[in-house]
């Protein structure tokens, strides 16, 4: 059983090459769509007051008992697993939750969240995300989404706001949803709070209940700025 499950662990894990053409996709696509996402009523964030954001979409956690449920789901949807990513599903700090419980999430880039210099740490921009009033995800986010997110729009890639979870040889890692033109993708991506950010890449932030933030009181579902750029999939 263990090497069925390192066998297909191997089939999933993607290759540096895919990897770097992937990033040289997603690069050219993102420059090419600087512009803002509806994530946040404004293009640039006050941090020094509540913030109120609509909800790009909810998702219910608990649906998937543990670590392997969710490998047998995502290799079923055809979904590629990066090395760093699968590794750290299934590390005992990335935890899953027990009873079904539903997350509001919404979208927002370096740049709505008030960076102004090109590049800047992931710490910072934790920070000003907290400061408006949003909230890190739970781990789980990453592959629930990566399950729920298939009509993803290729060259597009958005980063979980979540706890870094450290891969077997220490590398604090977070999550990923990627679409490169090879599949969609749930890799892992550099979790240092000095790890360099740029400021048009995009993050997926939980929406608390209650607290400074107050989300919209009608439940609106709101698309991305690249899905609706996305050609209707028939």
């Amino acid at each position: 059983m263990r090497l069925q499950r390192k066998s297909r662990s191997a089939r999933r894990r993607l290759t540096p090459l895919v990897l770097c053409l992937g990033l040289a996709v997603s690069l050219s696509a993102a420059f090419a769509q600087d512009e803002p996402i509806p994530g946040a009523q404004s293009s640039r964030l006050s941090v020094n007051k509540p913030a109120h954001f609509q909800i790009w979409r909810t998702i219910t956690l608990g649906t998937y008992k543990g670590v392997d449920a969710y490998r047998d789901a995502l290799d079923s949807a055809g979904v590629k697993i990066g090395l760093s990513a699968d590794e750290i599903l299934g590390r005992p700090a990335f935890p899953y939750a027990k009873i079904k419980i539903d997350v509001e999430l919404a979208v927002l880039s370096a740049a709505e969240l008030g960076v102004e210099s090109d590049e800047s740490s992931l710490s910072d921009v934790y920070e000003r995300a907290r400061q408006a009033g949003l909230e890190l995800c739970p781990a789980e986010v990453g592959p629930k989404l990566r399950l729920n997110y298939r009509n993803q729009p290729l060259g597009e890639a958005l980063d979980i706001a979540m706890e870094p979870v450290a891969t077997y040889s220490g590398d604090p890692t977070i999550l990923t949803l990627a679409n490169w033109g090879t599949g969609l993708m749930l890799i892992g991506r550099n979790g240092r709070p000095q790890s360099t950010v740029n400021r048009i890449s995009r993050f997926v932030f939980a929406l608390p209940m209650h607290g400074r933030l107050e989300a919209v009181s009608d439940r609106q579902i709101v698309p991305t700025f690249s899905e609706q750029k996305a050609p209707a999939v028939r």
